[in-house]
């Protein structure tokens, strides 16, 4: 019990944290909106001393900024400006859409509201300040959407002057600022679906001079009936490339890889997609991410552990190992690592090259801990312990280093700790290698 609430304790420290908000389709109305910090107070009492007190605070879904308040400087001038998402509660002031309020500070440091306008969607998705290409001054990329998050759009704005100009608007189902070609400019790319015949494709989108062009296009794989999760990372040769889980209409996961080279956007995934794509199907929750943190994305592809082939999928004492893959620019996907990933602890557990083929895992029915065993011709056989992983609250540490277990990794007030058992054996390994080898995944 400790450990759950611990969790939720953990849960709402990042809401805090991110300042992210859950609005009226989602969790706002059962927990309190995040603390404001001084400067955000400063902005509020500007905000309402400008608009009156009767608005609500809307908070972005996605992206890295998540606060209602985003402070910048977006028009190169000293100062920082702000920009604050709201809605009106009064009925007779309320458009049905978000409104975009931007407030710039004095001489004397006092914020004050210089522009307001309203949005094109009731939520914001998502918002982005990058100096696009080579402009010298940055863009504001605000995404918006449908209170169901389906239908979506995004306007790129310049501010100047007081002002703030529309240059730019599009449909979007995800978007993502890259440099795309590695010469340390911004570009935006973007998935889109047409409405009418179900196709996705992808666009580069680049300025030039302050106009954004679109620079290439490029078909996705058909089938997909959702978009699950998307990432901006490296491939295994160091290029920047587009990241796509999707769910196919067999409900299982793929991934797509969209990246730009030779002057043009590529999709191996359609190209290859027998080869390459069929690599990467998964079930649910199997997310591609940088596993590792060293900016390379990791595609997982699951397979039974030693001794469950025969196993149906489906059952529920069935365990699986992850194969993590990473695609190469040559068109391939390589192995970078093989290990236990126990997504309900939020742990993954990269196996040392001599355990591959030679370990097997099992759950302790008592204790639910999960133990690796030496594999030896079947499950009842492999009884020779190696490893034992857990997860628990951080107050009950002594109570394991009493038995024999260290903590490895800590998150928040959870700890995972591990227990060596058979050390000295071919197999053996050291909390060294634990500790290189265990990565944390939520």
């Amino acid at each position: 019990m400790k450990r759950y609430f611990a969790l939720i304790v953990s849960f709402l420290f990042i809401i805090g944290m991110s300042g992210c908000s859950i609005g009226q389709s989602g969790i706002d109305g059962l927990i309190s909106a995040p603390k404001l910090t001084e400067k955000q107070s400063e902005i509020h009492q500007a905000l309402t001393k400008h608009v009156g007190s009767d608005i609500s605070l809307k908070y972005p879904k996605s992206g890295d900024n998540r606060s209602a308040f985003v402070v910048a400087n977006i028009d190169n001038e000293p100062s920082e400006e702000a920009i604050v998402f709201f809605q009106y509660t009064n009925p007779e002031k309320d458009t049905g859409t978000v409104m975009v309020e931007i407030l710039d500070q004095n001489s004397d440091g006092d914020w004050l509201s210089v522009y307001e306008f309203p949005g094109a969607g009731p939520v914001v998705d998502q918002i982005e300040i990058k100096n696009l290409g080579s402009d010298d001054k940055p863009s504001i990329i605000i995404g918006y959407s449908t209170l169901n998050l389906e239908d979506k759009q995004f306007q790129i704005y310049s501010y100047s002057e007081g002002q703030m100009s529309s240059i730019y608007t599009d449909k979007y189902s995800i978007m993502h600022i890259i440099d795309s070609d590695g010469k340390g400019h911004n570009d935006i790319i973007t998935i889109s679906t047409d409405s009418e015949t179900g196709m996705s494709s992808a666009s580069l989108l680049r300025s030039n001079s302050g106009k954004i062009v679109s620079v290439d296009n490029i078909k996705m794989t058909s089938g997909t009936s959702a978009y699950v999760s998307s990432a901006i990372g490296k491939t295994a040769d160091g290029s920047s490339a587009l990241f796509v889980d999707s769910t196919k209409s067999t409900g299982i996961i793929q991934t797509e890889v969209v990246s730009y080279s030779y002057e043009k956007l590529q999709n191996p995934m359609v190209t290859f997609s027998n080869r390459l794509m069929k690599r990467t199907s998964r079930p649910s929750r199997y997310i591609s991410k940088d596993i590792d943190k060293d900016s390379v994305i990791e595609i997982p592809k699951i397979q039974s552990a030693p001794g469950y082939e025969d196993y149906d999928d489906s059952e529920e004492n069935k365990q699986f190992l992850t194969v993590w893959n990473v695609y190469k620019d040559s068109y391939s996907l390589e192995e970078k690592y093989t290990g236990y990933y126990k997504l309900s602890d939020g742990y993954a557990f990269m196996f040392p090259d001599k355990w591959k083929g030679k370990v097997t895992v099992k759950t302790d029915e008592v204790t639910g801990e999960t133990v690796f065993y030496k594999y030896n011709k079947n499950l009842s056989e492999s009884t020779f312990e190696l490893l034992r992983i857990n997860v628990a609250d951080s107050d009950e540490i002594n109570n394991y280093n009493k038995r024999g277990y260290i903590a490895v990794r800590f998150s928040d007030q959870i700890a995972y700790v591990a227990k060596i058992s058979n050390s000295d054996d071919v197999l053996g390994i050291d909390f060294d290698t634990i500790k290189n080898n265990l990565f944390l995944t939520d």
